[in-house]
């Protein structure tokens, strides 16, 4: 494939791939999720404090989980499918620390070197894996961090 005919990451993140996403996975409308930005290799999501509230008054610790899941798989899923237009991705293993309660917007911010064996891998037709740190924000206070083993499958 000639590189100046390889789609970046930012050309694919588009209205089209958000609104297909949260048709296909539900619990991101219930969520409130918003695609906010991928710029400079940095993906950004959100989703606001109210529907994702627990009985404490702060953010819900699924929510923030599952913030932190679908970031990363939109992260893996847009990186895949600049070698592989129809690539699915999987998350095969994860790892939550909280750090401190989410009192405000949940944000997600997910920005990794993506090694090239990612890519060789998919090139050859073969799983890739990808592992990522998530770092989660709410009121510019570091609430937690993800760490998740992503797979992409051609």
């Amino acid at each position: 494939m000639n590189n100046t005919q390889k789609p970046t990451p930012e050309s694919l993140f588009t209205p089209e791939l958000t609104r297909w996403i949260k048709d296909n996975i539900p619990l991101l409308n219930s969520m409130d999720v918003s695609f906010d930005q991928f710029q400079d290799g940095e993906l950004t999501i959100s989703c606001p404090l109210e529907p994702n509230i627990n009985d404490k008054g702060t953010a819900f610790g699924g929510s923030i989980a599952a913030l932190a899941t679908i970031c990363g798989w939109l992260y893996t899923t847009l990186y895949a499918r600049t070698i592989v237009k129809e690539c699915a991705a999987v998350i095969a293993d994860s790892q939550m620390t909280y750090h401190a309660p989410g009192t405000d917007r949940i944000i997600a911010k997910c920005q990794a070197q993506v090694p090239e064996t990612f890519y060789e891998r998919l090139s050859e037709q073969r799983k890739a894996k990808l592992e990522l740190t998530i770092t989660l924000l709410s009121d510019e206070i570091h609430i937690a961090t993800y760490k998740g083993l992503y797979v992409a499958i051609p």
